[in-house]
């Protein structure tokens, strides 16, 4: 068996992002990774950006929205503001080697057990053993159609890799928010008729939380292509895919019925890849991990801590990278205190932290709204 004080399980922004807060603080951590090192960003839809846009502001004390590390900028890596899946996948290795971050690829972990004093880790590559468990496994791989009958004669949005080479015309898109406007987007370019079915009025801004409503940069895609006529928009919510000889029948929940030849498209959203530490995990009404505010513990799960867009306090949603960053610090300061390494030392690493935008405790300042 092999032992380390911490194990990451993920090397996506979140894994990468806080070992190397662990390795800044001189923690024993490792990184296991299922595939290789930013995985889902490589399994993005080849024209896919990142919604925010970054820019190099390191030296005005400013770290860009996108970075995952000190010093360090996806923007000046490629010289471009919204990066492709690949570029930002490279961007996380060289991160990854620069600060030699200690990853092990080709790791899958299967289970999670609990024990006494820590957690055994079942993985592909054999048994681990870590006193300090951070799940930083993502979403990505675990798309998500939910609440729909005859799901499966359709197909998730992330699974359209290629939108520019699909065949045939008249598609019909569930669900309105990034995934769903930027496919619908890419596919009216590339002139096919989309219908857009979703349960609300699109991008209705009753908030200016990013989490909740379209990015300036996709929104800018949907006014390109909300007047033209290759683009239908339905207001409604789809209860059931029904399967016909010519083709598919949407049924609404208002008993509207819309017919399209083509496989329907969901772009219904992704939950956090789990069935390793299920049986450990309670959940929030809303489907999310239950978490202490204190740290991201899993409730009820001492030192064991999730980190990356499935973080949830109270109506505070930290989905984006420039978000959950913000809560790498409060992990890894938890794991010094419990390890007991001098006062100094760690006050030393959460104000460095601090001034990076990497350590956020009082989620009060999360209600703050933009007023114009």
């Amino acid at each position: 068996m092999t032992i380390y004080n911490t194990i990451v399980v993920g090397s996506g922004p979140a894994g990468i992002g806080v070992a190397s807060l662990l390795s800044q603080a001189g923690n024993d951590y490792i990184v296991l990774e299922k595939k290789q090192i930013g995985n889902s960003f490589i399994d993005w839809p080849k024209n896919m950006e990142m919604i925010t846009p970054s820019f190099p502001s390191n030296a005005f004390g400013q770290m860009d929205l996108n970075s995952i590390c000190e010093g360090t900028s996806p923007a000046f890596s490629f010289n471009k503001e919204h990066l492709l899946g690949d570029e930002y996948a490279e961007y996380l290795e060289l991160v990854a080697n620069y600060f030699q971050i200690n990853i092990q690829p080709s790791t899958e972990v299967i289970h999670v057990k609990k024990m006494p004093n820590g957690w055994v880790l079942e993985t592909n590559q054999g048994d681990y053993f870590s006193k300090y468990l951070i799940w930083a496994a993502g979403e990505f791989q675990n798309p998500q159609i939910k609440n729909i009958k005859g799901a499966e004669h359709c197909i998730h949005s992330s699974y359209v890799r290629y939108p520019d080479r699909v065949e045939g015309d008249g598609f019909a898109i569930i669900g309105g928010y990034e995934s769903g406007i930027q496919l619908a987007y890419d596919l009216v370019s590339n002139q096919k008729n989309v219908t857009l079915i979703d349960p609300s009025e699109i991008d209705d801004t009753s908030t200016s939380d990013p989490s909740q409503v379209l990015s300036p940069h996709t929104y800018k895609k949907y006014k390109k292509i909300q007047n033209s006529p290759l683009y239908n928009e339905v207001t409604g919510k789809v209860n059931s895919v029904i399967k016909k000889e010519d083709g598919y029948h949407l049924e609404l929940e208002d008993e509207q019925i819309i017919k399209t030849e083509r496989i329907p498209i969901c772009a219904t959203g992704f939950s956090l890849v789990d069935e390793p530490i299920k049986e450990l995990i309670s959940y929030r009404e809303d489907g999310s991990p239950k978490l202490t505010e204190k740290a991201d513990e899993f409730d009820g799960q001492e030192n064991m801590y999730l980190t990356g867009p499935s973080v949830r306090h109270d109506n505070h949603i930290f989905c984006f990278i420039y978000k959950f960053r913000q809560r790498f610090g409060v992990i890894v300061e938890d794991i010094l205190r419990k390890e007991k390494v001098d006062e100094e030392q760690i006050s030393l690493c959460v104000e460095k932290w601090k001034s990076n935008g990497m350590y956020l405790s009082d989620l009060s300042c999360c209600d703050d709204e933009c007023v114009c």
